[in-house]
Formats: structure tokens, sequence, C-alpha cells
């Protein structure tokens, strides 16, 4: 019995003990810690922060802005440049890249250009990407009487004679020829003879008409070769980028005298067009070929419509607007007896 109770008032002073010691080291660590409200009085400064706009993936130079492109991020205050920092996605709109942005950069003004603005120095930003921009020929004609405009969209007509060649010379036909002129002659008063071979004058190649049994021969055209035309609209969506020269000619500012009429305005020669790299290889061929070509104006809504042609040709003319081809006769209309057409009084000026 008295073992027992040895045994539980052992086990009540080790209770006891454990209590003490739990109590010392919890008030050792109140002291080395301190109170809440020193805890909260010794806590650093915090860092004041910003939301600002920043790029979600990298922008290549000349790239257009998107809502994908761009995000939100936290930002110390200190390193945002506030003055000049996007603060409005908005604002990006219509906006491309005046340089290479990186990922995660803030988004601030200098890196944002127009661009639908033209300027003499930096004509490459008015490229559409994938494009390349052509000097395109213009006149009064060719240009749709000069209204063509920054932002127009047009495609080209092309017409071009095609004539026939001969396919080893590569020279157009018919070609010439001379016959071989055989002499033979005597020569030292004896049997010997002397045989030489010349060419006669070279004349166009003929063709055998035998319609006249008794006289056949040959006979030849009476004028050239006459080329079939072909017109057909060719390069499509072809963006104007600017009407005239990128570089201004100088004016001539000498007064002129009191009365003077005032000089006519130069106009335009010449069209910046972009269009992609393989029509722009179809208009230098073109060109130098000696093609003719004009410009159409798109309607607008109209920009991105991919229209099919069918080339035109005599024989399509013909076809298409029953055009009948005059039979030949026997005889014709006498113009001797024709009555000249009566001409149209001239308007007189109202009083």
């Amino acid at each position: 019995m008295q073992r027992r109770l040895f045994i539980l008032i052992g086990v009540v002073l080790a209770f006891l003990a454990a209590l003490g010691f739990l109590y010392v080291f919890t008030q050792q660590g109140r002291q080395e810690t301190g109170s809440p409200e020193q805890a909260v009085t010794q806590a650093p400064t915090e860092i004041p922060m910003v939301e600002v706009i920043v790029a979600a993936q990298p922008i290549p130079r000349g790239g257009e802005f998107t809502a994908e492109a761009l995000t939100r991020t936290q930002f110390p205050a200190s390193s945002v440049p506030i003055d000049s920092a996007i603060v409005n996605e908005a604002e990006t709109i219509g906006k491309i890249a005046n340089s290479e942005i990186v990922q995660g950069q803030i988004i601030v003004y200098d890196l944002l250009r127009d661009k639908n603005a033209l300027t003499s120095s930096e004509a490459a930003f008015n490229i559409p990407p994938g494009n390349v921009m052509v000097a395109f020929p213009i006149n009064k004609q060719t240009s749709v009487a000069y209204a063509l405009q920054p932002g127009d969209v047009v495609d080209v007509l092309m017409t071009f004679s095609i004539v026939d060649l001969d396919s080893e010379f590569q020279t157009i036909l018919p070609n010439k020829f001379s016959f071989l002129l055989q002499d033979i002659s005597a020569s030292g008063g004896g049997d010997q003879q002397t045989t030489s071979v010349t060419l006669s004058p070279a004349i166009d190649k003929g063709r055998l008409n035998i319609e006249n049994e008794l006289f056949p021969g040959f006979e030849f055209p009476r004028e050239d070769q006459r080329p079939r035309r072909v017109a057909q609209l060719t390069v499509q969506r072809g963006r104007v980028i600017k009407v005239g020269t990128w570089i201004e000619e100088p004016v001539d500012q000498t007064p002129g005298e009191e009365g003077a009429p005032t000089p006519t305005p130069v106009l335009p020669n010449i069209a910046s067009i972009a269009i992609t790299p393989q029509d722009a290889l179809v208009l230098l061929w073109a060109r130098q070929s000696g093609a003719y070509m004009e410009l159409a104006l798109r309607a607008a809504g109209d920009e991105e419509a991919d229209h099919t042609t069918e080339a035109v040709t005599l024989q399509y003319m013909l076809t298409r607007f029953n055009i009948a081809v005059p039979p030949k006769l026997e005889f014709g209309i006498d113009k001797s007896d024709a009555v000249a057409p009566v001409e149209a009084a001239p308007v007189q000026p109202s009083s």
C-alpha cells in the first residue's frame, strides 16, 4: 500500500515539475519576442505599390497592341514613371509599338504610335504586316482620276499583247530567209569550171500557194504580225499608303508679277502601294515587260473580298456581247449620196 502511495506522489511531483518547466519556457519566449503591440511597432515599413499595365507577351516593333498582349500587375511606386505610364488599356487601341517591347515591360506613352499617322521619315510603320511597299506610276487615267487617298484598297487591271515567236530564235514571226544561188562559170578558156554559192537578198518567209496550178508561188504578209491583246484583273487588295513622293520637291518661292496667274499645282505621278511580296514581283515583271496597268478603286467595306474574273480577249467580247462578225459580201454601201450629219446649233447665252 505504501509503495503505491509513493508511486502516486512521484507521478504528481513529475507533473508539477513539467508544468513549472513549461511556465518558465513560456515566460522566456515572451521576453525575447516582446508583446504583440511591440511586434507591430517593430515590423518593417510596407513598400507602397501601384497597379500598372505591362506587356503580357513580347511585342515586336510595329506590332499592334491587342487586349491579349496586355495585362495588369503591381509594381513599386518608386519604380513607376507615373507621368508617362498608361493607366487605361483603351489608350492603346489603334496604336502600334514604336520599338520592341519585352514581356513584363511597363507600357508608357513613348512606346506607342498611331498606326494611321503618315510621317515622311518612317514609311515602314504604315505597311501592313506581311506586305511590302512598291511605287506605282500614275496619271489621270491610271489613278482613277486622282481619286486615290491613303488607306484606299485597289486592284490592278492589266493588258498585254501576245505574239507568235520562233521557238529557237525567240523572235517574232515570220522569219526572213534567203535562197542559195549557185553560179557555175568556165575558167582558163578550157573545160574547167568554177562553182560559187551566194545568198539571195533576205525576204519574208512565205507560204506556198498552189491555188493557181499554172503559176504556183509563195505569198508573203503585207504587214507585221498583229499582237493578240488580253486584259485581266491581276493583283488584288493593294492598300494605298501615300499618293505622291515621300520627299517634297522644292517649290519656287519667287514672287510673281502683280496680276500674274496662280501657277497650276503639280499633280502626283507616283503612288505607294502595300502588297504581298509575290504580287510585288508580278508588278515588276509587268512593268518591265511593257504591260499596260491601271488601278481600280474598291468600294468601302469591300476591302477583303476576293474577286474572280475571266480574261477578256476579242473572242470573249464577240461571245459575251453577241457581236456578229460581218460576212464578206459581194456588195457594199455607196457613200457618195450619204447625207452629212446635222450639227447642233450653238446655244445662245440668256439675257
